[in-house]
């Protein structure tokens, strides 16, 4: 489903969020408090947008499943003149292709909620970061004012599908997308899957009225 959509992938992050994104991974990349030395590990990068975004870490490595996908990332990196800075690999977020201890930093923007074992691929990035290393999580949620979780709810379940449909073609993917986020734990339920996973001052931070949680957490020790 991955590889079928990522022609239209970026356009489509660009069109439905009303270029939103671009903010709230910057919001993300801002709470690594990164100085310019470190590593960061971007799992489930995707076509690589935290990866060339995160222009304050000194090494960045993507990891994904999708091939498809990472050949748009790998592109992007080339044409962006990132390619000694930032290196894609394919991997399993469950079993990551890092060795122990061996990050600063990690991330996952929009695609823990797609591995089918999301507290194997947080325990995994626990094992990748240093004790000390910073993580951050962006994942789509449900607003809490009920006005804007009236609307927001119905673009997502009726007009968020029709518009991914007719600009990528395939007809399963964007309507798995709300599928995914209403079986997504709720974001109290999810801070203690981080925290069993070895993260400690465990954060859940709404932006843009809880469509979507930034979540932060440090390794344990």
């Amino acid at each position: 489903m991955f590889d079928a959509i990522a022609p239209r992938y970026d356009l489509l992050n660009r069109v439905l969020s009303a270029g939103i994104d671009r903010r709230w991974r910057a919001r993300a990349i801002r709470s690594l408090q990164l100085t310019g030395r470190e590593t960061l590990l971007d799992v489930c990068t995707g076509t690589a947008d935290v990866a060339l975004q995160a222009r304050g870490a000194a090494r960045v490595v993507g990891v994904d499943f999708a091939g498809a996908m990472l050949s748009i990332g790998h592109r992007k990196v080339m044409q962006a003149g990132e390619g000694t800075r930032i290196g894609l690999l394919r991997g399993d977020a469950t079993h990551l292709p890092i060795r122990d201890h061996s990050v600063d930093a990690a991330t996952v923007a929009f695609g823990i909620r797609n591995v089918q074992r999301p507290e194997a691929a947080c325990v995994e990035m626990a094992r990748a970061l240093r004790p000390g290393g910073r993580l951050a999580i962006l994942e789509f949620g449900v607003p809490r004012i009920w006005g804007i979780s009236t609307l927001y709810l119905w673009y997502f379940k009726y007009l968020l599908p029709a518009v991914g449909r007719a600009v990528s073609g395939h007809n399963a993917a964007y309507s798995y997308l709300p599928a995914s986020v209403g079986a997504f734990p709720p974001p109290p339920e999810f801070m203690q899957v981080l925290e069993r996973s070895g993260f400690t001052n465990v954060r859940a931070d709404p932006l843009t009225f809880g469509i979507v949680y930034l979540y932060t957490g440090v390794k344990r020790g």
